[in-house]
């Protein structure tokens, strides 16, 4: 059993929905950490499987909170609320820390005073297309890491990492009105920057990030959905000229790739009137004929179009 100080100096956050097959894995590592002194907050967000039944053996070496389902950045604001520590680590609850994660990542905030967030490489796994591969190495990362480089997603943070506290009290935690999942970090990290924290990143490996079919955080839908709301609240508040141009630019074509991915959905769960409305609205940015040609068949056979769409 850990013994967990009155106060640590880590508090890992670890929100909970529906992830039996994986929670002991997760969790696992959490204790094999080589670095010691935490305190591990796990939110059961209202699961209806078995994650509670197996979380149970690790009940006396966690700090373990339950709620009606309602999503996983409320899930993470209410580890937030309970959390003791001076520093923030996240950890999503079907993906793997390495030993040496905090080690190294708590390591870097204490060996640097200037520095505010720490934050990984990390193993793809899982993936049909990424697996084996590094976050790195297939998403973009620039030093520095600045809020115009990461607003144009030129730079890209890996959302397992640690923080000091300080930062949630002063520029608030998740922003729960934002519509869809998968990029709702997104926004807090940029609200960082923009207050001029300093955020570090380091190329050596420390989590494994898990590829889940039927995650929310894969759904095109819910991306989109959740990087466009970002963007609409970036515009809500000052921005240089450049930076308000370019997220007015980038706009449409998102709201296009939304519509289409919405389409997509709907012509799998067989809605058509649905699919054809969505394929319209991506059609009146994208213009294409062959577009126009599948709206046209939806009309006469959307069986058919949704047979061959898949």
């Amino acid at each position: 059993m850990i013994n967990m100080p009155n106060t640590p100096a880590v508090s890992i956050i670890i929100p909970a929905y529906n992830v039996a097959p994986y929670i002991v894995e997760t969790l696992d590592s959490v204790f094999a950490q080589t670095y010691r002194d935490f305190e591990a907050i796990l939110i059961n967000d209202g699961s209806t499987d078995e994650t509670a039944e197996r979380i149970a053996p690790f009940r006396n070496r966690i700090i373990y909170l339950e709620q009606k389902n309602s999503g996983v950045m409320a899930a993470r604001n209410a580890g937030l609320r309970a959390a003791r520590g001076r520093y923030i680590a996240l950890l999503d609850s079907d993906d793997l820390w390495l030993p040496r994660f905090l080690e190294v990542l708590a390591g870097m905030l204490e060996a640097d005073s200037s520095l505010d967030v720490a934050y990984p490489n990390a193993w793809f796994f899982g993936s049909p297309q990424f697996d084996g591969k590094l976050h790195q190495d297939v998403l973009p990362v620039a030093e520095p890491v600045t809020y115009d480089r990461v607003l144009r997603r030129e730079c890209q943070i890996f959302g397992l990492l640690v923080f000091r506290r300080e930062l949630i009290d002063e520029l608030g935690g998740y922003d729960e009105s934002l519509q869809g999942q998968g990029a709702e970090d997104f926004e807090l990290w940029l609200r960082m920057l923009k207050a001029g924290r300093r955020f570090k990143f380091t190329t050596e490996p420390l989590a494994k990030y898990r590829w889940r079919h039927n995650s929310l955080s894969n759904t095109g839908v819910s991306i989109l959905s959740c990087l466009i709301s970002v963007y609409e609240k970036q515009l809500r508040g000052e921005l240089a000229a450049s930076q308000r141009e370019w997220i007015e630019a980038e706009l449409p074509e998102l709201r296009a790739q939304l519509s289409y991915a919405q389409f997509k959905d709907a012509l799998k769960t067989e809605r058509y009137d649905a699919a054809a409305m969505h394929l319209a609205e991506a059609n009146r940015f994208y213009r294409r004929p062959k577009l126009a040609l599948i709206q046209a068949a939806l009309k006469i056979a959307p069986r058919l179009v949704a047979k061959l769409g898949n």
